[in-house]
């Protein structure tokens, strides 16, 4: 448990030292429901109010609010009389403020008025319910206090509720004389997200399997679109700030044709589902796919035998899109037959239908490219910068999400402030993702488990080879005290051929001379005689030697007062390896007695095989360098002698020689 603890504390460090504080791009996931009343639509969930109440919502482009399907009166049939038996489901669950204890009412208003506000362009009235509550998004993602959220029970205009992206403040003026932030905004002072910036996408139930929209605030997605270089500013009106330069429409299937020949400045906008086009687009669409509009609904219903047919023709329509209205770059997104292929179910019919999503606009101020556009289109808009990229959607099954960040104007770190949320142009940062963070730290972990791992190994190993003897400590022997002071002359009675053969005074004899200041020399041929003295010896004037006797050490003599003459040449001197000292001609020693004294060198065999004398009585040297002699008093045994050697049977002590 301990070692466990251990390693997720380490695994714990290195991540935090790893990653950083930065806010990320926020994606929040579609529901995985399609579903509407004039589609289908990919949705995506929502959190409201305390304790949570979830709802399905669509995204709109152009609200600032966030609008949810109120549960008294959105399924009563006072309010919808053809509710349909499941209609909480297919309104996408109903939201209960009267249950939500942090809901703070502001009243009920419209959500436009006198022509401006939310779809006030395109004929929309709604009344609502305004307040104050908790907001999440997604199932699991971040939670906002004090967001303004409208309660609506009307089937029409708006069936299903939605989430506001649009950065302009709510502003409540003429509805309570208050604002309050945008949701997208509060994100970004929170350090939820590092931009006031998002990327939307509507899905394509009829592309591959299945396509689910996607949301990303502060970033977008680069597998789920083709990059382009053109870059789009927004427009001045804060309520229709995602205008683009169309500058034609062409239909290709069984024939083709050009719908649009004079460019216009049109809006982008995900609230409403259709497109509203001029007079021109308008009737060269009717004659290219045969539409006929009902009086009655106000719709392009189509019939199943019609229906049959353009599934079957292939056509495709493409818009070319720019941010000026004649050159520059453009960039071109195709929709083809099945983008129209939608379905209207009631109130706004009597029965389900099919229905083409084309609407004829009254004036450029309804010019309207709407949700159906954004199935086939991928939509990034930085509001921090004051543009926005528009780009085809591509359709790759199974292509892994590569989300990018959409980083603030304001960040010190982003080289390029001034650039639009394309791959192209954004100052957005690759960082290191949570796989490869999680892999850092697993290597790390396990590094330095493995070196800790190790040196336990080494040091139990090194214990048990001491414990069982095979590695012992090495200490240092203590010296010899004749070592440290050298050899001392100590004269003794014997003769000087058993002086000779004497040792010399070692630390064994120390013991038995009194332990004071000793001064110790050995005179010369040329150098005047000094004494060796003990200063704690008998008072007097003579000096004393260390064995107690009266004697001076006189020159070129030895202790015993024998004299020690030079010789001319000495024979019996041989090298180590016993051949004859080269030079010896020059080569002066001293003999005691007459008998030549040794050099260093070793000790020659008896066997004469040069002529030279190798007889008992030579003189031999030690491999020490200290002269060995022959013992001259042991009666017929030659015996050869070191001179640290103790005499046996003369009862003397250790002579120095």
């Amino acid at each position: 448990m301990r070692s466990a603890a251990i390693i997720c504390a380490l695994a714990a460090f290195v991540e935090s030292s790893l990653s950083d504080d930065t806010p990320k791009p926020l994606s929040i996931p579609a529901s995985q429901y399609f579903e509407g009343n004039d589609g289908p639509w990919s949705t995506f969930d929502l959190r409201v109010g305390t304790p949570e109440q979830y709802v399905r919502v669509l995204v709109s482009t152009a609200s600032p609010q966030t609008m949810v399907v109120y549960s008294e009166g959105g399924c009563q049939t006072s309010v919808f009389p053809s509710a349909p038996q499941d209609c909480p489901v297919s309104r996408g669950k109903l939201f209960n403020f009267n249950q939500s204890s942090t809901w703070k009412d502001l009243g009920i208003y419209g959500i436009n008025g006198d022509g401006v506000g939310l779809e006030a362009n395109l004929g929309y009235s709604q009344t609502v319910e305004f307040g104050l509550d908790k907001l999440g998004l997604g199932l699991n993602g971040p939670s906002l206090e004090n967001q303004v959220v409208a309660a609506f029970a009307n089937p029409a205009p708006f069936y299903l509720g939605v989430l506001g992206l649009n950065n302009q403040p709510v502003n409540l003026t003429t509805l309570g004389n208050s604002s309050a932030p945008t949701l997208i905004q509060t994100l970004k002072d929170q350090k939820k997200i590092p931009s006031v910036s998002w990327s939307y996408t509507a899905g394509a139930k009829y592309r591959l399997k299945t396509v689910y929209g996607q949301l990303i605030f502060s970033g977008y997605d680069t597998s789920r679109f083709r990059e382009n270089s053109v870059s789009f500013t927004m427009a001045e009106d804060v309520t229709r700030d995602l205008v683009v330069s169309l500058q034609s429409i062409s239909y290709s299937g069984s024939t083709s044709a050009t719908i649009l020949k004079t460019p216009i400045d049109i809006y982008i906008d995900s609230t409403d589902p259709n497109l509203w086009l001029p007079d021109e687009a308008v009737d060269a669409f009717e004659q290219a796919f045969g539409l006929t509009l009902d009086s009655a609904s106000g719709l392009y219903l189509i019939n199943d035998t019609h229906h049959n047919d353009l599934l079957n023709s292939n056509a495709e329509v493409t818009f070319r899109l720019s941010d000026v209205k004649s050159g520059g770059d453009t960039v071109a997104i195709t929709l083809p037959y099945q983008a129209f292929d939608l379905q209207e179910e009631p109130p706004l019919v009597t029965t389900n239908s099919s229905y083409f999503p084309l609407k004829r606009a009254n004036s450029s101020a309804q010019y309207t490219l709407g949700r159906v556009f954004l199935q086939e289109a991928y939509l990034s808009a930085d509001y921090e910068r004051k543009v926005f990229n528009v780009s085809a959607c591509v359709w790759n099954e199974g292509a892994d999400e590569n989300i990018v960040a959409i980083t603030s104007k304001d960040d010190p770190a982003d080289p390029a402030s001034s650039g639009d949320p394309s791959p192209s142009s954004s100052g957005s940062k690759k960082k290191l993702g949570g796989g490869a963070i999680t892999g850092i730290v697993i290597g790390a972990v396990a590094a330095v488990l493995l070196a800790i791992g190790l040196a336990f190994c080494i040091l139990r190993k090194r214990r048990k080879w001491l414990s069982q003897g095979f590695a012992k400590t090495i200490t240092t022997p203590e010296p010899d005290e004749s070592v440290l002071k050298g050899p001392v002359f100590n004269s003794g009675t014997q003769s000087s051929a058993t002086a000779t053969n004497s040792s010399p005074f070692s630390a064994a004899d120390m013991a038995a001379v009194p332990r004071s200041t000793a001064e110790y020399s050995r005179s010369g041929a040329d150098t005047p005689a000094r004494t060796v003295t003990n200063e704690g010896s008998a008072a007097g004037g003579s000096t004393v030697e260390l064995d107690g006797r009266d004697t001076l050490v006189r020159p070129n003599t030895e202790l015993d007062g024998t004299e020690i003459r030079p010789v001319a040449k000495n024979p019996g001197v041989y090298e180590l390896p016993g051949t004859e000292v080269a030079g010896g001609e020059q080569n002066r020693d001293f003999v005691r007695d007459g008998t030549p004294s040794s050099r260093a060198g070793s000790s020659p065999s008896n066997d004469s095989r040069d002529g030279t004398d190798y007889s008992p009585h030579g003189t031999y040297v030690s491999t020490l360098g200290t002269t060995w002699e022959r013992d001259e008093n042991q009666r017929g045994n030659h015996e050869l002698v070191s001179p640290t050697t103790p005499r046996h049977g003369h009862g003397h002590g250790p002579r120095a020689f």
